[in-house]
């Protein structure tokens, strides 16, 4: 079975992840906004993907996946404020979710980029930045940074690396 091997484990994330670069890389500079919440709309499906090769189907999680679909289509129908908003609850549901539970997907850490990345285009084009602080992509990266070193942090603490290192967790 597929979910025996170790590189499966790894298919739905590097997806992802592959899809998101070429979509926000080709996109014109006025599509940047659709594209990287398109791109979320991927990394949640290959979220639910990456969750069946663990576990199998993860009926669970439907309502979940449909609401926050419907969430992700209203913003990609809102446009800049949509995406801004959806990057802010993307951001802060990951945060939550990687800190409280530890994130032994591959996708936990590629989701959170993607929110940071469609932040920074919405405030961008919203022309919510100012000099310092404020500047657009700053105040995304560093709470990325920070993030990603307390979920690695915390994920450590709860022993949760079995999935991506092929042991059980």
């Amino acid at each position: 079975m597929l979910r025996e091997h170790l590189w499966a484990r790894y298919l739905p994330g590097m997806a992802a992840l592959l899809i998101a670069i070429w979509l926000v890389y080709h996109a014109r500079s006025n599509r940047k906004i659709p594209a990287t919440i398109f791109s979320t709309l991927i990394g949640l499906a290959s979220m639910e993907a990456e969750y069946w090769l663990a576990h199998g189907f993860p009926s669970s999680d439907v309502p979940f996946f449909l609401g926050a679909t419907a969430i992700t289509v209203a913003a990609l129908v809102s446009g800049r404020l949509g995406g801004f908003w959806l990057g802010l609850i993307g951001s802060g549901f990951f945060s939550y979710v990687n800190l409280r539970y530890g994130a032994p997907y591959l996708l936990d850490y590629v989701m959170p980029a993607l929110y940071g990345v469609l932040t920074f285009y919405s405030r961008r084009e919203l022309t919510w930045v100012r000099p310092g602080v404020f500047r657009a992509g700053f105040a995304e990266s560093i709470w990325l940074v920070l993030l990603q070193v307390l979920v690695i942090w915390r994920t450590t603490h709860l022993s949760k690396w079995g999935w991506l290192t092929g042991g059980p967790w």
